[in-house]
């Protein structure tokens, strides 16, 4: 069964070309009549939930890719304001919930992309600030939470692209520092809250590009790291909060690619070599589970495999061995839910399907076979949401749709067949909504459309209710299958 590529790294970047390029791709789709329905929208994007609504963008002909809200009911789902008046459309992007609003970047047409909000009402949505005065865009991106404001990266035609925050207002939005001075950019990225403080990547002059830390002032944003000491790069990326120091995937001159970490002391030291020496470990899917950070990495006598560490050299260990010897079981997609790790991975005997540990090698296991033998259910969009894993994955009888497993992994259900038959929907972008879920997935004429998913069943917004067979519900007990 072919399967499409939708890893949860993947759909966690919200660039606009992807905005673009998807909206017109479902205008261009066949069933016109559909979607040239004013109550119609397609391509649904940047699910986020705000005063128990989800805000997201859509597309339909007559705006183009504006910003809706819905409550969940056919009914309540509509569009917020045309920003860009006409069918141009405003592309709204990076939408994040803050003090019970959303924040975004949109272009109304004359001021270029620049940082908006709303509280769900045409009236109530307007732009924060101009921060490049006239038709020039400061282009924000990377909104991210912490404490309390909101940080993103902007370039207000004076400092080049360098990190802002807010607490909502023009009056309260401001450029946090000039890391690297004058129209150069520091171009930060890897943004990640720590409390009421923030680590992200930045490059200046002095020391090239390395890890910073700031508490939202200018004389509280100061860079934590070198470590390639001078103005030589580093790549520095995966930065994951752990205790009170950040985890951060790095190479210096002396190693290959391994985990290193730093702290606002900026005490910043290789936290193992994994594989000694210029061969790289390579460490991904970085994910925190109680005391520990679990990910992937090859110590080049097992392949890529699960390993686990608490920050020091000798707590970082290899979790099990799931495909004996040089083969890599490849553990991806690492998500925390309860007290178990979830994560997609192969053996000798299964294709990839969904695996749990509780961080020892006797309480790693495969949950079940959604896919029967050496093929893959190939598991992706892990979400955890409360006590509950949700993900889609690939089955032969239904392709690739929405499931869901307990926190302790004994039981595997099929949430819906929102694409009924062999066809796959290809849920994504799953977020909690009132008792269950919201989520994007494909319709019966592959196009995107918002799903709801909770005790009145699996049900999809934006056109007339779709008529389909009730969601399976039957518990699948581990070593089942859903053949």
């Amino acid at each position: 069964m072919s399967v499409r590529n939708f890893g949860s790294e993947g759909m966690a970047s919200h660039a606009l070309a992807a905005f673009l390029l998807g909206a017109f791709a479902h205008c261009a789709a066949d069933e016109p009549s559909r979607v040239s329905s004013e109550a119609a929208f397609t391509a649904p994007a940047g699910l986020t939930v705000a005063n128990d609504r989800i805000f997201f963008g859509a597309f339909r002909p007559s705006t183009g890719f504006e910003l809706w809200v819905s409550d969940g009911t056919e009914a309540g789902t509509r569009e917020v304001k045309d920003i860009r008046n006409g069918f141009r459309g405003s592309y709204p992007t990076f939408i994040s919930e803050f003090r019970a609003r959303v924040f975004f970047t949109a272009d109304d047409g004359q001021t270029g992309l620049e940082l908006w909000s709303s509280d769900g009402t045409a009236q109530g949505t307007s732009p924060v600030l101009d921060i490049q005065r006239g038709s020039g865009a400061s282009m924000p991106s990377a909104l991210t939470v912490a404490g309390d404001y909101l940080y993103f990266v902007a370039n207000d035609g004076t400092h080049g692209h360098e990190l802002w925050r807010t607490r909502g207002s023009a009056e309260t939005t401001a450029l946090v520092a000039d890391i690297s001075p004058g129209l150069a950019s520091s171009t930060p990225r890897h943004l990640t809250a720590a409390g009421n403080l923030l680590f992200f990547v930045a490059h200046d002059p002095d020391a090239g590009t390395e890890v910073w830390l700031t508490d939202g002032t200018q004389t509280g944003t100061r860079r934590v790291s070198d470590i390639n000491p001078g103005p030589l790069d580093t790549n520095v990326h995966s930065l994951t909060v752990l205790h009170d120091f950040v985890a951060v995937v790095a190479a210096d001159q002396d190693h290959g690619i391994e985990l290193w970490r730093t702290d606002a002391k900026a005490d910043t030291q290789l936290i193992k070599d994994i594989r000694p020496g210029l061969s790289a470990s390579r460490p991904r899917y970085l994910q925190r589970l109680q005391d520990h950070l679990y990910f992937q990495a090859d110590d080049g006598k097992h392949g890529y495999e699960l390993w686990r560490t608490d920050g020091t050299s000798r707590g970082t260990q290899p979790v099990k061995d799931i495909r004996p010897g040089l083969e890599s079981s490849l553990p991806s997609h690492l998500v925390a839910a309860g007290n178990s790790l979830f994560f997609a991975a192969t053996d000798a005997t299964h294709g990839v399907e969904l695996w749990r540990s509780d961080g020892t090698s006797a309480g790693t296991r495969i949950v079940g076979e959604i896919n029967p033998g050496p093929d893959s259910a190939s598991p992706g969009q892990l979400t955890a949401i409360d006590q509950i894993l949700y993900f889609a994955a690939g089955s032969p009888s239904h392709g690739w749709e929405l499931w869901r497993t307990d926190a302790r992994g004994q039981f595997l259900s099929l949430v819906g067949d929102a694409r009924p038959g062999k066809e796959s929907s290809y849920p994504n972008q799953i977020i909690p909504f009132g008792s269950g879920v919201a989520f994007v997935a494909d319709d019966e004429h592959g196009q995107a459309r918002l799903w709801i998913s909770d005790r009145e069943g699996l049900r999809r917004l934006g056109d007339p209710p779709l008529t389909q067979s009730s969601p399976e519900t039957s518990p699948l007990r581990s070593g089942t299958s859903a053949r």
